[in-house]
């Protein structure tokens, strides 16, 4: 059985997730995946673009956001093609972590995984829509917005787990330790960094004449 086409990738990504990375893992297909993300981040980008020049930036301060807007296009189409290094960044970190698990996947199937993973972003395409057709910025719909996208992130990440298990062919365990490892290691040196710095700062306190000497 080959490999599915363009659209039934998708919805078989987004409804059908298990079988179709299954189906993917034997000959992962980095071009159809290159050209699915980058429509799908295309019109995300649009939409974000619209949505600030139709009603702005709802969720920062008003005189922040009247500084910002100006170069908030700028910054989305920015962020376009800084998803690509992200792609091929933590694509690399996934791809290590999963060899390091065992994983028997190539580093095509890792990149093709985490790329698709991010399909359920689709379903925000019509919401953003609405919010820019209607001129919803200030009403609940943007607290159900926040909520909608907290529940596609989640699922995201649901995909990206199931897509590595069948990509690498290990179990679900190891697919979820893959995903979570290097956010947990990203936390772990964060915190570390942080007590160092509070440390030094400490110890170097009674030198400072400024400072109380039980700081």
């Amino acid at each position: 059985m080959g490999n599915p086409g363009f659209l039934e990738t998708i919805y078989g990504i987004l409804f059908d997730p298990v079988r179709t990375f299954r189906r993917l893992a034997d000959a992962p297909p980095l071009l159809l995946t290159f050209a699915i993300v980058t429509l799908v981040n295309a019109f995300g980008a649009l939409m974000s673009i619209l949505t600030v020049r139709t009603v702005g930036l709802t969720d920062v301060d008003p005189e922040i956001a009247q500084v910002v807007s100006p170069a908030a296009p700028f910054l989305i189409l920015a962020g376009f093609f800084l998803w690509y290094a992200k792609w091929l960044g933590y694509g690399a970190v996934l791809h290590l972590t999963a060899q390091l698990l065992g994983g028997s996947g190539g580093a095509r199937g890792t990149l093709v995984t985490y790329g698709l993973a991010g399909l359920p972003a689709i379903l925000l395409l019509p919401v953003d829509a609405l919010v820019v057709v209607a001129n919803l910025g200030q009403s609940p719909v943007t607290v159900l917005l926040g909520l909608l996208r907290l529940a596609v992130f989640v699922w995201g990440v649901v995909l990206l787990v199931i897509g590595l298990r069948e990509m690498h062919r290990f179990p679900t365990g190891r697919a979820v330790t893959t995903v979570l490892a290097p956010v947990g290691a990203v936390v772990l040196l964060v915190i570390v960094l942080l007590i160092i710095s509070l440390s030094g700062f400490a110890a170097m306190s009674p030198v400072w004449p400024g400072l109380p000497a039980e700081f």
